[in-house]
């Protein structure tokens, strides 16, 4: 329960210190105020509902009713304040601040229609308050209420009170998609005031919005003139530019920019957003040489590396450049491995995920990173090592299970592998993966191909357009001597524009099996196209053609 705002005190003095003080009204006003003061800074709600109490019987002006309600306010107090400013408003009917702080303590707790309507009444009984008209414009649109904000501050009287009036209604407009009242409104604001920032950066984005780029730049260059331009609007002209498919203009109004390197930065980030690499490297290229460069401009400059020049190297030298207590740190050594892993680095990129891992081994992709690199080089048991000391970590975690079982099928031990895919199924019933490597094994096997049918099925719910789940559908309908069910999704998975052996010669065998020799044959030589590693058995079935 909140506590009620303190009884005034029957007399205005100080707490009794051993000798009886007499003071002024003003002195003790003074006093309360320097205790109501102390009050806020301390967070004393009980030695703040004092000083009021006294304040509001010594001087019970509307800045004492302001300061109290403020002060309940912004403990959260709501009903309290609510109290005071409506005190206030008994004794100094209509004024206005006092309306705007009953009016809040609605909009804390999102009782806004009664807010709206305080507001509306305090219109209704002073038409003409410009303030009051705004206030309520402003509120509207914080609570998306466009159409009722467009409608008060359209009305004549308000559009006299001045541009703001009109930038507020043009926010409206926007929002409810009436772009060219906006931009006449706009236009009007920066008509009257022509320093009126704001409203020259929303006619702006107006154009942008509105797909009149040649409008939208002259609007930006007009605020820049103005002297007033801060960054945002300098890139906005730049990413413009770059829109426009104008690259050097982009560029040069970036060296004329802000010299601040954070701008630079983010303007080669818009340029590499877009494709624009070597304009890009001409802005990060001088922030390289500075003194403590940020961390992102070796990382950008080394994606340039890699992407642009295809220079592995300069990419991992650039990465190295980034300090292992940069929040970036982690992002570029993932980076950093994978480009010395292609390099065929790979001791050096496995020490890299090994190093990352140990520092922060709360992240997963380093985990992942080192399973895979260690079993890409048949490194298994390894790989089984890293796999157990993260399934330490995170227990019975799904992903973790189905790398061990993945590695199990690629070292050869199927049973393994189908007996911890089955794990997979027991802890995550929906993982398509799983369901469709069980699936499969059943399905090739020629065991419970019922169970096989509905596992296949189920995964594909999951990701209906998988090719290799597709292919297993197709396969266990093959088994099941579904024929006509096994062709339409061997030819669905075709469609998916995925080159696999075992798909084409699936596609061979389901086509064997349905007497069409012709595609049987082409199934099995795109196949062999693809050296499997079973070629000789897939020559044989060709020659039985």
């Amino acid at each position: 329960m909140s506590p009620k705002p303190a009884e005034p005190e029957t007399q205005a003095a100080p707490p009794d210190s051993g000798q009886k003080l007499t003071m002024t009204p003003e002195a003790a006003q003074v006093y309360y105020y320097l205790m109501l003061d102390e009050a806020a800074r301390n967070n004393d709600l009980r030695a703040g509902g004092r000083a009021i109490g006294q304040l509001l019987q010594l001087d019970p002006g509307v800045p004492v009713f302001l300061d109290a309600a403020r002060f309940y306010g912004l403990r959260k107090e709501i009903t309290l304040a609510r109290d005071i400013a409506k005190m206030g408003l008994e004794k100094f009917p209509d004024h206005f601040d006092l309306t705007v702080l009953l009016a809040e303590t609605y909009l804390e707790e999102n009782r806004i229609d009664e807010a709206v309507g305080i507001l509306r009444d305090l219109i209704t009984r002073n038409p003409e308050s410009a303030d009051a008209r705004l206030h309520l414009g402003q509120v509207l649109l914080a609570h998306d209420r466009f159409a009722e904000a467009a409608d008060l501050l359209a009305a004549p009287s308000a559009i006299r009170s001045g541009p703001l009036t009109r930038y507020y209604l043009s926010r409206a407009y926007i929002n409810l998609k009436k772009f060219r009242d906006a931009e006449r409104e706009l236009k009007a604001a920066v008509k009257s005031n022509s320093d009126f920032v704001e409203a020259w950066a929303e006619l702006a984005f107006l154009y942008e919005v509105m797909k009149d780029y040649v409008a939208a730049e002259k609007t930006y260059e007009r605020i820049i003139e103005l002297g007033q331009a801060g960054q945002e609007v300098w890139l906005r002209l730049i990413a413009l530019n770059i829109k426009l498919n104008r690259p050097d203009k982009a560029l040069s109004i970036a060296k004329n920019g802000p010299e601040e390197t954070g701008f630079h930065l983010q303007a080669a980030t818009a340029f590499m957003e877009e494709g624009f690499n070597e304009h890009a490297r001409e802005l990060l290229e001088p922030l390289a040489d500075q003194n403590n460069p940020p961390a992102e401009v070796f990382f950008h400059l080394a994606l340039i590396a890699f992407s642009v020049d295809k220079d592995f190297a300069r990419a991992v030298d650039l990465l190295e450049n980034i300090p292992e207590h940069s929040p970036l740190w982690a992002k570029s050594a993932r980076f950093r491995a994978q480009l010395l892993y292609e390099v065929d680095r790979k001791d050096e990129a496995l020490q890299i995920v090994t190093q990352g891992r140990t520092s922060d081994p709360g992240d997963r992709e380093f985990w992942d990173m080192e399973v895979d690199m260690l079993a890409s080089m048949q490194l298994f048991d390894e790989a089984h090592a890293t796999l157990d000391e993260a399934l330490a970590r995170w227990s019975d975690d799904p992903e973790l299970l189905f790398s061990k079982g993945s590695i199990y099928d690629l070292a050869g031990d199927k049973e393994r592998a189908f007996q911890t895919m089955e794990r997979v199924i027991t802890i995550d019933p929906e993982n398509p993966q799983a369901l469709n490597y069980v699936g499969y094994t059943l399905a090739d096997k020629g065991l419970n191909l019922e169970r096989a049918l509905v596992l296949i099925e189920t995964a594909l719910k999951q990701e209906p357009d998988k090719a290799y789940i597709v292919d297993s559908l197709a396969w266990v309908h093959y088994r099941l001597g579904n024929l006509e069910e096994a062709w339409e999704a061997i030819n669905r998975c075709l469609s998916l524009g995925v080159e696999d052996p075992t798909i084409w010669e699936h596609y061979g065998d389901i086509a064997k099996a349905m007497g069409r020799k012709a595609e049987a044959r082409k199934g099995y030589r795109e196949a062999l196209k693809m050296n499997p590693g079973n070629a000789d058995e897939i020559k044989k079935k060709l020659q039985e053609k």
